[in-house]
């Protein structure tokens, strides 16, 4: 079976060449392998730098005008191709010894997320103002107002509690005029009886012969024993031979008529005071329900959630001074008076018992009304007893004369007259008051008319109405790719109120907004800060000094020939804060949101002027023709100067541009705000945010020749062993990399 003899020479060859194999494919799996992962790495490397190297390619004027980052024109593909092309190229011609000889197979750029999608624009605002808006928002503004934070704490909560007094207070009193009035006008209705019956508190009647016919139930009862004695001599002769007729005949008739009318008038007297009476008690239930009311927002008024704000403002740190401005104790302590307006309660108790002593006295005055009416079948029939028809007569005149004196007749037994005095002495300061809200209605009509001035130039500018319709069109196309088809159209700001105490309360109301505001900016900055500060830094505002004949009382006509201040780009930051689609709307929004904060300022001052005035509402009222006065002097200081002064109390000058940051700030973050940015961008770049992306999302193919066993590589790669594919003896390699601005 062996050959003893065979030789074994080339044994060990044999064994060597076996061993070199598989050592020589072991290591030629591992070059091919560290290849390709350094294939991986490189072509992660590139395609990143490519990537970043694409989005190089902004437009330049978007930064430089506005500080934004979005692609420009040229082709994304060509520039993502060149540089990872330029890059192999280098490689080649740097490798002394080249082990990869990578090649790019292939590359695509996708653009997304264009800069006009709100999310986009917000963070790149965001990322622009987040050092700066800070600084600038703390120094210009926190700074300014945290001083007065606690006097207009004051102020905004007392013209809250006696703005809303005012009003019931008001109310309540032409509720008890009403209630008078109702006494009074059914208390005349048993004046008529005093032409029948002689008023007199010791009437006496004496009898009279009959003459005529008698007007008064005095005659009738004094006539009355004359006719009935010639009834009775009448009644014994024959009916031709009878000569009193005529005059029974008269007597008759004016007692008909004496008594029809007293009973009409007594009648007519019971209905009006039935229906007069219960609505007059309906009105004093009104009245004390008010005047409930009035005790319950006194005694809530301490506790107004709008005064948080005002508290963490001035307990918040600052970089400016500490000296706060001084009068919110003064203010403070005429609330303390506003209980001088309620009525007391022994008061509205007595109205209540006169108004049952009125029923009751007509009830008295019916009853002996009825007892003399009574008296009529047996007066016609002269059956009745003289003594007794003077008797009910007297009777019923003196409690008609009673009645009168006490409810119709001037003087100091009028009840009625008492009671109108008496709310009188508790009005003692309406007419003052009711003339200075005449005065402040008037001047804030003047304010209000050159808002109306202003609105209608719109007409006499229509050569710049088409660059707002442009700019209206821009903001559509925005929107409908926001997903949001609302209109530019804006409402705030527009109008003011001619009603002084509404116009304190809208201008509070605006500053308890702005106060609350300022405090979640002292915690945190917030993207409505943000916004407000890039818009003041990067958009164009009017010039107010274009308003300063208008506001001198010259008219328009100066204005037309300034006609070009009107155009959109020399008000971007008002079309931005407003939204109104025409030359003036935003012009005139921005007067009026300025005016309304000057008059809560000057408000706050006037308080503090007139405190000692002595009645809360005429010192609400007094601080309120202050604020409408010294607000339209400061309308016409800051078109002619630029700047006023914070308040009497802090010397520190607010120009029309902090106004307007105010304004944005206190407006809030809006989507239709950016929209109008957008379209602002748009009309003075030409370019389309809408359009210009900020993302890319860049895809690379780089392939290689494996030098060694690429089928071992392929079967590796089928399983799942391989980052890439082999295709024939080549390993590809495929790699994407996302980046913004």
């Amino acid at each position: 079976m062996f050959i003893r003899d065979r030789s074994e020479n080339g044994a060990v060859t044999i064994f060597l060449i076996v061993t070199f194999t598989v050592i020589f494919a072991f290591v030629a799996i591992f070059i091919d392998f560290a290849r390709m992962y350094a294939l991986q790495t490189k072509a992660e490397a590139l395609t990143h730098a490519a990537a970043r190297s694409l989005l190089s390619a902004f437009d330049k004027e978007l930064v430089e005008q506005y500080g934004l980052f979005a692609y420009g024109e040229t082709d994304e593909n060509y520039i993502m191709s060149k540089v990872l092309q330029d890059n192999f190229d280098l490689a080649v011609r740097s490798d002394d010894l080249p082990l990869l000889r990578a090649k790019l197979d292939s590359s695509s750029v996708e653009l997304l997320r264009p800069l006009g999608i709100y999310s986009v624009f917000e963070s790149q605002i965001r990322e622009e103002m987040k050092y700066k808006a800070p600084i600038d928002f703390a120094l210009d503004i926190i700074n300014r107002f945290k001083p007065m934070a606690q006097v207009m704490k004051e102020t905004s909560n007392t013209v809250d509690l006696l703005g809303k007094l005012q009003k019931l207070y008001d109310k309540r009193e032409a509720k008890l005029d009403e209630l008078l009035d109702k006494q009074k006008k059914a208390a005349l209705t048993v004046e008529s009886l005093s032409s029948l019956l002689p008023r007199s508190p010791s009437l006496s009647l004496s009898d009279e012969s009959v003459s005529g016919i008698p007007r008064t139930a005095a005659d009738l009862a004094s006539q009355y024993a004359d006719y009935q004695s010639m009834v009775e001599a009448d009644r014994e002769r024959e009916l031709l031979e009878r000569v009193h007729g005529m005059s029974i005949g008269f007597y008759q008739l004016g007692a008909s008529n004496i008594f029809s009318e007293a009973g009409r008038s007594i009648r007519n007297a019971q209905v009006k005071h039935r229906d007069s009476l219960a609505n007059a008690r309906n009105l004093l239930k009104e009245v004390s329900e008010i005047n409930e009311q009035m005790k319950v927002i006194i005694e809530q008024s301490e506790q107004r959630s709008a005064q948080d704000g005002y508290n963490s403002v001035s307990e918040g740190q600052s970089t400016g001074g500490k000296e706060n401005v001084v009068g919110n104790q003064e203010i403070a302590k005429i609330r303390e008076q506003s209980r001088s307006l309620l009525l007391p309660d022994d008061l509205i108790a007595d109205f209540k018992s006169d108004i049952d002593g009125q029923a009751l006295q007509l009830t008295q005055l019916q009853s002996e009304m009825s007892s003399m009416l009574a008296e009529e079948s047996s007066v016609m029939s002269a059956s009745a007893s003289s003594g007794s028809l003077k008797s009910v007569v007297v009777t019923a005149s003196r409690e008609v004369d009673v009645f009168l004196q006490k409810y119709v007749d001037h003087g100091s037994n009028n009840i009625l007259e008492e009671n109108a005095a008496t709310l009188e002495r508790y009005r003692s300061y309406d007419n003052e008051r009711k003339q200075l809200e005449n005065q402040a209605g008037a001047k804030l009509k003047d304010a209000s008319n050159i808002l109306t001035q202003l609105k209608e130039l719109k007409n006499k500018l229509s050569q710049y109405q088409e660059q707002f319709d442009q700019l209206e069109s821009y903001f559509s196309e925005n929107r409908t790719l926001n997903q949001d088809a609302s209109s530019a159209e804006g409402t705030e700001g527009s109008s003011l109120s001619q009603d002084p105490y509404d116009a304190g309360e809208d201008a509070m109301g605006s500053m308890d907004t702005f106060y609350g505001g300022l405090s979640g900016v002292m915690s945190g900055m917030s993207d409505s800060c943000f916004q407000s500060e890039y818009i003041a830094n990067y958009f164009q505002y009017f010039d107010v000094s274009t308003l300063d004949e208008l506001l001198k009382g010259s008219g328009t006509g100066k204005l037309e020939a300034l006609s070009e201040q009107f155009a959109y780009d020399k008000q971007e930051v008002e079309y931005i804060l407003y939204g109104f689609n025409n030359p003036t709307g935003n012009i005139a929004a921005a007067y009026g949101e300025i005016f309304t904060m000057r008059l809560a300022i000057r408000t706050m001052e006037g308080f503090i002027k007139n405190v000692n005035k002595g009645n809360p509402l005429l010192i609400l009222v007094s601080a309120l023709l202050y604020g409408v006065e010294k607000a339209i002097e400061d309308m016409v200081t800051l078109a002619q100067k630029g700047s006023i002064p914070l308040s009497d109390f802090m010397k520190i000058e607010l120009t029309y541009k902090d106004h307007l940051r105010i304004f944005l700030f206190l407006h809030g973050r809006s989507d239709k705000r950016l929209s109008r940015m957008l379209s602002i961008i748009r009309m003075e770049t030409g370019i389309n945010p809408d359009e210009r992306a900020t993302y890319a999302k860049g895809e690379v193919t780089t392939a290689m020749t494996l030098w060694f066993l690429p089928g071992v590589a392929k079967a590796m790669g089928s399983v799942g062993a391989l980052n890439g594919r082999v295709e024939g003896s080549r390993y590809y390699v495929d790699k994407q990399a996302d980046f913004s601005y």
